[in-house]
């Protein structure tokens, strides 16, 4: 790996854990997080952006005033700001009668620092000071949000645990390699591509720890990978000391399976790395992290939701121990408390609200959500596919519904990305039952949504462009409509206009890969092998054999193979899928330049060596050229007595899996908007002459008089009133009433395919939209001729 850059050196320069927590005197204040930063309260961006330090200590009392933070963009003079502190992992201590595990973590002090009106795109240092911390503070560096169209960020999840070895009590730690990669994803060489710009933040799908995203995990697996002192393939990298890793929600990080949490505990002790809720550290998510805080409330994992019915307020929340039940209101008060922070704008309550959230970055807006079962009646399912039929799910909550819609309509900007844990469209077999999120996949596409970022399954995935039919959501047919259409023409090369969204799983960021053809802990045992390398059939469970690789995947009506004994033709049509690696780790870094959006598939780091033979010419899959995959790095050994790496460090090349490209052409002269005025008000006509479909249009107009309905396709945005027309095939066109009295419209047609398009129509100019209906003639009688001239 080539020598680290500036920013990288100063990070490094940061002191040790090791040193943080020095013995004498004996009751000296441990630092047990090194500081590290987070976005905090602040998802928009304007002429000013924000960065929160957070750190942890072991202080059952904080003292914010011992702590000093200062911070400067060079060369100005440092400022200080003082931290505020409260009080984390002590819930239980709020119902005495309420067991208390032994060994349980305990309470800590998690402290933050909201560092205000700082200019985007600028590099600030930062030295935090005070116990625990050595005399010259710790220090690093970071860069604030960019406003303009460039930037590059990188994409992971399903990373944040050591599966133990086969026959050993030694761990194997796969996600250091990839961090470390992440880390240094501008200086990856791929054989074949142009260099390119160093990601400047992440994207985690979410499962960043398991099993039930206790602090204990984060202390044992996550903070020493992402926050690690040294940048190295087997301990990870100082990431987030000095770049944004924005997470979502996965099951584990919520407790599990994401239908219920447990808040007492999981195990009669709290061993290090068993992942289990030691004894009131549950939720750790909620207390680490400081997100946007802009998501409605109302639906965090305390409650459980069937549709639009709320369960009462808590059912979401357990209290079990050794066999035994327990009721604690006070304790779960007493942790939603916990959460109250004031991280840029006034004090909440985190768990109120980030469970759902978004923010911009350049010309981009990401939307965050809860997928967990808890949002859908709780409904679980890990049966194997050809066991039974899949059933559906309670819709999408209207609340969340509604919050989803106005924060896609308030946006403008070029790229609508999204994220969530479960994927919608998987055609992984591991989790393929879990899809619930199919519910909202017509709005994301009538509200311009351009990429969807999935974990769950721990591989990576990529979709055609997918746009969805009336039956989506229902519980699979091969029979009737398809529940998807498939753009089969684009392919991220030189078809680079989607007719859709893609849906991508970005989940083999190091937990183990869901691939049937290992045994654990890389795979998860053997069984039906879904890479896109491999071939042949298997015979699982029930004695019927199925076929594996492509074969195996979804079809457009969202059926596979394996639904054959209950689905007559199951697996048939034509498939949804494009890529699926499942055999290496890896990670997605994205380019974006203006208009054109670029992904890259990275692979973990590989020998110079491969154990392929004839019978199997690709055992790790096969890279974006086709070549054979060579075998991955050596295993990194974790000694779960002490913690420490007892493997050699051993690095190698990457190689590149998949890669496409997104372009938003310039359709100016190929799309009108025309208007007549009425006496009822206006008559608007969008008409697309051009070559592509506009996915996701939406008409954003001056909103003056608009006296007609609010609702999923109309939504008044301060000022602008949001039309949603959905899609606009090539050559169609489009007409709507708009109740207003308002004599001149200005406004845009954007949509997820193209460029925005200028919209200024005045009603004393009416002659406009009959112009409009004579080109329109004159164009098919054209038509005619020229048919009529090639037919003689």
């Amino acid at each position: 790996m080539p020598a680290l850059g500036s920013r990288r050196r100063l990070a490094l320069a940061s002191i040790s854990l090791v040193a943080l927590a020095f013995a004498s005197p004996a009751l000296a204040t441990t630092v047990t997080y090194a500081p590290y930063i987070q976005p905090g309260d602040l998802g928009p961006l304007g002429n000013r952006d924000q960065v929160v330090i957070a750190w942890q200590t072991d202080e059952t009392a904080p003292n914010p005033s011992a702590y000093k933070v200062e911070f400067a963009a060079a060369p100005q003079q440092f400022a200080a700001v003082q931290p505020q502190a409260r009080v984390v992992d002590n819930y239980l201590a709020a119902d005495r009668a309420l067991p208390v595990p032994p060994g349980a973590y305990g309470a800590h002090s998690n402290y933050t620092a909201v560092l205000r009106n700082l200019k985007p795109n600028t590099t600030y240092t930062y030295r935090v000071t005070g116990p625990g911390l050595p005399a010259g503070g710790f220090q690093a560096q970071f860069q604030t949000r960019k406003t303009g169209n460039k930037f590059s960020f990188t994409v992971m999840g399903d990373e944040g645990f050591f599966p133990a070895q086969a026959n050993s009590s030694m761990l194997t730690d796969y996600f250091a390699r990839i961090v470390h990669l992440m880390y240094n994803s501008g200086k990856i060489a791929l054989p074949g591509e142009p260099a390119r710009p160093a990601g400047e933040f992440a994207l985690n799908t979410g499962d960043n720890v398991y099993n039930t995203g206790s602090e204990q995990s984060y202390r044992d697996y996550w903070m020493p990978v992402w926050n690690s002192d040294v940048d190295s393939v087997d301990r990870g990298a100082p990431f987030i000391r000095s770049m944004q890793n924005y997470i979502v929600a996965g099951n584990h990080d919520i407790g599990g399976s994401g239908d219920y949490v447990n808040l007492l505990a999981t195990t009669t002790s709290a061993a290090r790395y068993q992942g289990q809720t030691g004894g009131g550290d549950a939720l750790a998510y909620y207390n680490l992290y400081y997100f946007p805080l802009n998501g409605p409330t109302g639906v965090d994992p305390a409650y459980v939701l069937n549709g639009d019915t709320n369960a009462s307020d808590m059912t979401g929340f357990k209290f079990a121990y050794n066999g035994t039940n327990y009721s604690s209101p006070a304790a779960a008060e007493a942790f939603r408390a916990s959460t109250s922070v004031d991280t840029g704008q006034g004090m909440k309550r985190q768990i109120d609200h980030m469970g759902n959230f978004s923010f911009d970055y350049g010309n981009a807006h990401f939307v965050f959500l809860d997928s967990n079962p808890h949002l859908f009646n709780a409904l679980v399912d890990y049966a194997a596919i050809y066991a039974k039929a899949p059933s559906a799910f309670p819709a999408y909550p209207k609340i969340l519904r509604d919050w989803l819609i106005k924060d896609l309509d308030s946006s403008d900007k070029t790229w609508k990305i999204v994220v969530y844990h479960h994927p919608a469209f998987s055609s992984g077999h591991a989790t393929l039952r879990n899809n619930q999120m199919r519910q909202i996949t017509k709005l994301l596409e009538d509200h311009g949504v351009n990429v969807v970022f999935n974990g769950h399954e721990h591989n990576y995935q990529r979709t055609r462009p997918l746009r969805a039919g009336a039956t989506v959501a229902a519980v699979p047919t091969s029979t009737g409509p398809e529940a998807v259409s498939v753009d089969t023409v684009f392919d991220g090369v030189k078809r680079r206009v989607p007719d859709g969204v893609l849906h991508v799983v970005e989940g083999a960021g190091g937990n183990r890969d869901f691939d049937g053809d290992e045994d654990s802990p890389r795979g998860s045992g053997r069984g039906l092998d879904q890479e896109d390398s491999a071939t042949g059939s298997v015979v699982l469970g029930d004695g019927n054999s199925y076929p594996q690789g492509q074969a195996s995947w979804l079809d457009t009506h969202l059926t596979n193979a394996e639904m054959s004994p209950f689905i007559a033709g199951a697996g048939k049509g034509a498939k949804i899928t494009v890529n699926f690696k499942a055999k290496v780790f890896s990670f997605g870094h994205v380019v974006v330049d203006g208009n054109r959006l670029t992904h890259y598939q990275i692979s973990e780091p590989l020998l110079a060596t491969s154990s392929a033979s004839t019978a199997l010419p690709a055992p790790y899959g096969r890279d974006y050229y086709g070549n054979p995959v060579k075998d991955p790095v050596p295993d990194t050994v974790v000694d779960p007595a002490t913690g420490k790496v007892v493997t050699p460090s051993q690095d190698g090349p990457s190689v590149l899996l998949d890669k496409w490209t997104i372009e938003k052409p310039d359709l100016d002269d190929k799309v009108t908007v025309r208007l007549v005025y009425q006496n009822s008000g206006l008559k608007l006509k969008v008409k697309n002459r051009s070559q592509y479909a506009l996915n996701g249009a939406q008409l954003v107009l001056e909103a003056g008089s608009y006296s007609g309905p609010i609702d999923d396709t109309h939504n008044v945005i301060g000022d602008e009133l949001v039309v949603t027309l959905g899609r606009i095939a090539a050559g169609d066109s489009v007409t709507l009433d708009l109740p207003t009295e308002s004599r001149h419209i200005h406004g845009k047609l954007r949509s997820a395919t193209a460029q925005p398009i200028e919209v200024d129509c005045d009603r004393n100019r009416d002659r406009d939209y009959d112009y409009d209906s004579i080109r329109d003639r004159v164009e098919d009688q054209i038509r005619e001729l020229l048919g009529n001239y090639e037919r003689d």
